[in-house]
């Protein structure tokens, strides 16, 4: 078994926020088989069951809020005894301009407090990820702001696509590999 999470906020307010395009690949990848995300009643996350080839594969939507998301990953993780290598975390990154998409096979969360509180809980950062650019932060631009603001209405179309190619990279993570992935991914934006 694959765990897929998505890291985002819970609630309206912040569907269409930079800080939730996790949320929003967990959601094409869902579609894309067909599936429905449903609340859990034994831990705070929504979930669907799939299969992505020839994988069963638990997409997750962490409902923790960004800054507890390691406690939903973490109950997810036992419940369904899932080693961290199995796991594939999705994420914005202020650091990636966006339209740019960067797979890694571990590393550390930088300075995203959602995959700070991951690492915390797990106390590892062995597990793969893939961070969804949403860069770059204006100067003058407080980050909180920055992060839960919503996408300018002419980028709809370019997230759109950019939504579409991160499932596809956490898609090929599970058929060729993270390496692999890396290689193909990691140096293409769209423009």
């Amino acid at each position: 078994m694959k765990l897929v999470i998505g890291l985002g906020n819970p609630g309206a307010e912040y569907e269409r926020t930079r800080h939730n395009i996790g949320f929003m690949v967990v959601e094409e990848l869902a579609k894309r088989q067909g599936v429905p995300l449903k609340k859990m009643f034994w831990f705070p996350a929504r979930q669907a069951k799939c299969r992505i080839g020839e994988l069963e594969v638990r997409l997750i939507e962490p409902t923790t809020f960004m800054n507890r998301s390691g406690k939903a990953v973490w109950g997810a993780m036992k419940k369904w005894r899932v080693p961290p290598e199995s796991v594939v975390v999705i994420y914005d990154d202020v650091d990636v301009e966006f339209g740019g998409i960067r797979v890694r096979a571990k590393g550390s969360g930088g300075s995203h407090n959602g995959m700070k509180s991951i690492l915390e809980w797990l106390q590892t950062k062995g597990f793969p990820r893939v961070r969804v650019g949403i860069g770059p932060k204006p100067p003058d631009t407080d980050m909180i702001k920055f992060v839960l603001g919503d996408f300018a209405e002419q980028d709809f179309l370019k997230l759109e696509k950019v939504v579409e190619r991160a499932a596809d990279a956490v898609e090929s993570i599970f058929s060729v590999g993270t390496e692999r992935t890396m290689n193909e991914f990691n140096q293409l934006r769209i423009g």
